[in-house]
């Protein structure tokens, strides 16, 4: 044979191994390296598990049981504080925990500013952990690590850290001394500056690891950064408490393959995250999948011996203060976010109640974020008041005048932040709308005290709390301050102990803020239905309208009631049960409540000018069950029975009860309703059979002496003719 064949024969004959089944080798697998992020974010001390609670312990078990080629741990802050456990230690129990569990690296979030900025470093400092933040400035110099590059299994991933701007309105100003934030362009220019130096060092992966939050209404968000930051891989994200079972890809302006996927993991260690990052065998990303642990799946792991005997020794040296009894409540009181960043509860009320009580002030008011938890009806324990108020702020008092009270809530009456205001020893009606910002605020239309209108120049004496009077959450005083009193936590202790229980059921009972809208703020309403409260959920229409069935599903099968209340000639509120709900349905909230007759239909007025009508023949969804209430107050005073009748199909007035409806202290009569049906309500028991005419406003009974002239003209005539009759059979006898 000759050697220049034998290339193409062994050519030939490898290529013959191919083809035959059975002889050919399957293609080796492409290598693939999986790094594994773990990510918490707004744990606010949550550290201990329980039915809601993930905890510390079931982390670091499930961290231990990790099989990937690699994994880091970060935390996108409001870890340190935001509970008893965290704070009675000054966050050294959650950085203890934190170490054991083996965080890498933290983004600071504006609670973890709390205790200090000196503190916050040296926290950071003993337990190892890396703190995060390009745009954290302290006298000028970085305060912390703008990015660092973490290395597993041979993959360079650098994280790049970001604090929310929002910090230096919502911690308390004495708390950042010397600390400012980066925010806008500089912030943008940084983040970008850093990004290209991590790419020019060769990493694998960029991560931002934020506190922005991807609210829209929360200045720069994380969506912001992702939107306008080219070269980033994942972004982390904290601070508006979303959570994103698989990640957050819808947001206004992702590209996929160009803008990353954003992670959050809620609140309270409900959840964590687990981010898996995929890399080729040349170390190229290939993949970025995201999923949520909630509480359920934890607790089918067991809490890490190490870890659960730190929190242990911890809860040893706490439980003489935790477990002490000190008051108890007859009702829920309600701190849950969807009511008190939206409205007045009766746990805000009770807050600024006692804080008057306390200072003899003619007002009060705190921000809704000092209020970090609800509490259950019962007793109530150290703990559980802590864990509800637990930021230690002492009340002060100082002046004000109406009109820079009026200013100060229209700039700070801010939907859903925990600026919006708790207030007592005042009423407040106010309208929603969208501000410069895009963000839904409310403006005061009234303010009056004990029902007297606030005059500009009227001068008060003001309590509240020491962080909003040092520029916490954006609040603004002038004047200084006229007396330091105890902590909030205390008064409000000391107030829970001295009132009866049918004073505290009061508060729940009355609302001092009224806060009329154009339309229903859907959101907002299922947010509260789906809360676990046992409230009422109240909505103010500044006009009627029809309530879309998604409103009304989740009330469904719920001992609550859904009122809307509708500003008209007359205000008249509907009220829905979620018991006797059986579908969801759109239900018009159309009514016509006036003291004009329905036209065509015959009234009580002769018998009593003050009645009034309801006319719903233009309602023709309504459900069963259905409630209203009608204010009559200014023609029947509280106390007084009014009567309910309705028109048949002969327009024919039939009594509905003969027992009647009293009116209530506010002045409103209640009683079921039907759509399609006119009803009337006036101060006296008619007779069924009783025919009354619309009397003219002249002559209010001209009708009535009519029919009387004519009865009385009948008379005249029909004895005449008699008499006439009567003559002339005499004369024929």
């Amino acid at each position: 044979m000759r050697l220049d064949k034998v290339p193409a024969l062994l050519l030939a004959f490898l290529f013959f191994i191919m083809m035959v089944p059975g002889l050919a080798s399957a293609a080796p697998a492409v290598d693939e390296t999986v790094i594994n992020i773990y990510h918490t974010n707004d744990v606010h001390g949550h550290a201990v598990g329980n039915e809601t609670s993930i905890g510390y312990a079931r982390l670091r078990t499930m961290l231990k049981g990790d099989e990937s080629d690699g994994r880091l741990v970060f935390d996108a802050g409001d870890a340190f504080s935001g509970t008893a456990f965290a704070n009675l230690s000054d966050g050294k129990s959650i950085a203890a925990l934190m170490e054991q569990v083996g965080y890498d690296a933290i983004t600071p979030g504006n609670h973890d500013f709390d205790y200090g900025s000196e503190t916050l470093q040296r926290l950071l400092s003993d337990s190892g952990i890396n703190g995060l933040a390009i745009n954290i400035l302290k006298d000028g110099q970085p305060m912390f690590e703008p990015y660092r590059i973490f290395q597993e299994s041979g993959i360079k991933i650098g994280v790049i850290g970001i604090a929310t701007p929002q910090t230096a309105e919502t911690a308390d100003p004495r708390d950042l001394s010397g600390v400012t934030f980066l925010d806008g362009e500089p912030l943008f220019t940084s983040v970008q500056s850093a990004v290209n130096d991590l790419r020019a060092q060769n990493v694998n992966a960029v991560i931002v690891l934020s506190s922005l939050g991807t609210a829209d209404n929360a200045g720069t968000s994380s969506v912001d950064i992702a939107t306008g930051v080219s070269g980033i891989d994942l972004v982390i994200d904290g601070h508006s408490h979303d959570t994103y079972a698989n990640g957050y890809i819808s947001y206004p302006g992702y590209i996929q393959g160009r803008t990353p996927l954003i992670v959050q993991a809620g609140k309270n260690f409900e959840n964590f995250g687990i981010t898996s990052l995929t890399f080729d065998s040349k170390k190229v990303l290939t993949g970025v999948n995201s999923r949520l642990v909630d509480a359920g799946e934890a607790s089918g792991f067991s809490p890490d011996k190490n870890v659960a005997e730190t929190i242990i020794e911890y809860e040893k040296e706490q439980q003489p203060i935790m477990g002490e009894k000190i008051a108890a409540t007859p009702v829920f009181l309600n701190a849950e976010q969807a009511y008190i960043r939206t409205g007045s509860t009766n746990f805000g009320q009770l807050c600024t109640q006692a804080m008057l009580e306390d200072t003899g002030a003619d007002f009060a008011l705190v921000n809704s974020g000092i209020i970090s938890g609800s509490i259950p009806e019962g007793p109530v324990s150290f703990g559980t008041l802590y864990n509800a108020i637990p930021y230690d702020n002492l009340i002060v008092t100082t002046e004000m005048t109406g009109a820079e009270l009026k200013t100060m809530l229209n700039a700070r009456m801010l939907i859903g932040e925990s600026a919006f205001p708790q207030f007592a020893g005042f009423e407040v009606t106010a309208r929603k709308y969208l501000n410069d910002e895009g963000k839904s605020a409310a403006v005061v239309q009234t303010l009056t005290k004990n029902g007297k209108e606030v005059a500009d120049t009227d001068r008060f004496t003001v309590a509240v709390i020491d962080f909003i009077y040092y520029g916490g959450d954006g609040y603004e005083f002038t004047s200084p301050v006229l007396e330091e009193s105890s902590t909030l936590f205390s008064v409000v202790a000391d107030y829970l102990n001295s009132k009866s229980d049918e004073e505290l059921l009061a508060l729940s009972d009355a609302s001092n803020l009224t806060l009329w809208e154009e339309t229903i703020d859907t959101d907002n309403v299922i947010a509260k239905l789906e809360a676990n409260v046992p409230e009422d959920v109240h909505v103010f229409l500044n006009q009627t309208t029809v309530v879309p069935e998604s409103v009304v599903y989740p009330l469904i099968g719920q001992d609550r009631n859904l009122v809307f209340t509708i500003n008209g000639e007359r205000p008249y509120s509907f009220s829905f049960n979620g018991l006797r709900l059986s579908v969801p349905m759109n239900i018009n909230l159309s009514a016509s409540v006036s003291q004009e007759p329905p036209q065509g239909k015959r009234t009580a007025s002769s018998a009593d000018k003050n009645a009034v009508f309801l006319n719903l023949a233009r309602n023709d969804a309504l459900p069963p069950d259905t409630n209203i209430s009608i204010y009559v107050g200014d023609v029947y005073p509280p106390g007084s029975l009014v009567y309910l009748y309705y028109y048949d199909i002969n327009r024919d007035i039939l009594p509905l009860n003969e027992s009647g409806i009293e009116v209530n202290q506010a002045g409103n009569a209640a009683f079921p309703v039907n759509a399609g049906v006119t009803y009337l309500l006036n101060s006296r028991l008619l007779n069924a059979a009783t025919i009354f005419e619309n009397p003219t406003a002249e002559h209010p009974f001209f009708l009535g002496v009519a029919v009387l002239v004519l009865v009385f003209a009948a008379w005249v005539i029909f004895f005449l003719i008699t008499k006439k009759g009567a003559q002339k059979n005499r004369k024929q006898q």
